[in-house]
């Protein structure tokens, strides 16, 4: 049979599908390769970079560790030091504060010391047993602070009703009792840490009591004839001087010449020249504290000074610490006197 059909018009033969040439075949495989490698490279980078990290936060933990171990150990000595010194305003407060602050006060101290008296953490121990240990410090400094200003207020209430009745303390005692006390009641009042303001308030009122007990025992030492007690000066002026040489020698303060005082001091002399009669004088007003002794028939300064010295109420004019100024009036014939004081 005849072939009609047309070779231009068949169709052509496709090329099988699903396979690679040889040289495709490569050039993946060489892909594939490099993407393994840049993968596996990428891997060990972040293992290293972890590491970094690991040994960065194992040396910060270290640091870290040594300072806390380094802010205990500087704690405790603080400690130390806080407990010594608050053993002492206590020992120094006995016999002024109140005795329940005291005991608190004692109680604090005693923890304190239970506190830095323990065993000493091993290097080894665990960051968490130095924070509990640095937090129970902490605390029992917090606690014993806190019982300060019950002492303090005690001191300084005691402290001022008890200079208050230490009447024949010098001048100078009693002003520095009371500049101690007035810091200690201002450091309170705003609150402020009393602690070393205990010391020298407690120290000024007992110098102040001690003052005024040794002027209490030398007046009482002068006899009762009027003679000067031992070491106790001889008076040979006028009367103001008399009283000045023996405020001075009990610790008291000096006695200004007061022209109102000597007015009414000679007005009362004249008086009683005039009635033939020993009468005190009404106060004559203007002073805060007021006093007067009157004579009659001595016949110099030191024999009526001698005198009033000698008889309790009057030698009690005579060293009262709250006059500062004072007057003397005289009439020669009869020798009446009269001294008068103010303050």
């Amino acid at each position: 049979m005849e072939d009609v059909s047309d070779p231009a018009s068949a169709p052509a033969r496709p090329h099988p599908r699903g396979r690679l040439s040889a040289g495709a075949k490569a050039a993946i495989a060489a892909a594939f390769v490099i993407v393994l490698a840049a993968g596996a490279g990428g891997a060990y980078a972040y293992s290293d970079h972890v590491a970094r990290q690991d040994a960065a936060a194992r040396h910060a933990a270290a640091a870290h560790l040594v300072a806390v171990r380094t802010g205990l150990d500087l704690a405790e000595d603080s400690t130390v030091q806080l407990e010594a010194a608050l053993t002492a305003v206590g020992a120094s407060a006995a016999g002024i504060a109140d005795r329940s602050t005291l005991d608190a006060l004692t109680a604090a101290v005693l923890v304190l010391k239970n506190e830095t008296d323990k065993p000493a953490f091993p290097r080894s121990a665990p960051l968490s047993a130095f924070t509990d240990r640095r937090a129970d410090l902490d605390a029992a400094v917090a606690a014993a602070l806190a019982t300060v200003p019950a002492v303090g207020e005690s001191v300084q209430t005691v402290g001022t009703a008890r200079l208050a009745v230490a009447g024949s303390a010098s001048s100078e005692s009693a002003a520095s009792a009371k500049a101690a006390l007035a810091v200690l009641s201002a450091y309170l009042a705003h609150h402020q840490d009393p602690r070393g303001l205990i010391i020298p308030a407690v120290s000024a009122v007992k110098a102040a009591e001690a003052s005024n007990a040794a002027a209490v025992a030398a007046a009482a030492r002068h006899s009762s004839g009027g003679h000067p007690g031992p070491g106790a000066p001889v008076c040979a002026s006028d009367v103001l001087t008399c009283v000045n040489q023996i405020r001075a020698y009990y610790g008291l303060r000096p006695l200004s010449s007061n022209g109102s005082l000597t007015a009414t001091a000679q007005a009362c002399a004249e008086r009683m020249a005039s009635s033939g009669q020993l009468t005190h004088s009404a106060y004559p007003g203007g002073w805060s504290t007021w006093g007067e002794n009157i004579a009659e028939g001595y016949g110099s300064s030191v024999a009526v000074f001698n005198a009033w010295m000698a008889s309790p109420g009057h030698r009690a004019n005579i060293l009262r610490p709250t006059f500062t100024q004072m007057g003397i009036g005289r009439v020669s014939a009869g020798n009446w006197w009269c001294q008068q004081f103010g303050g």
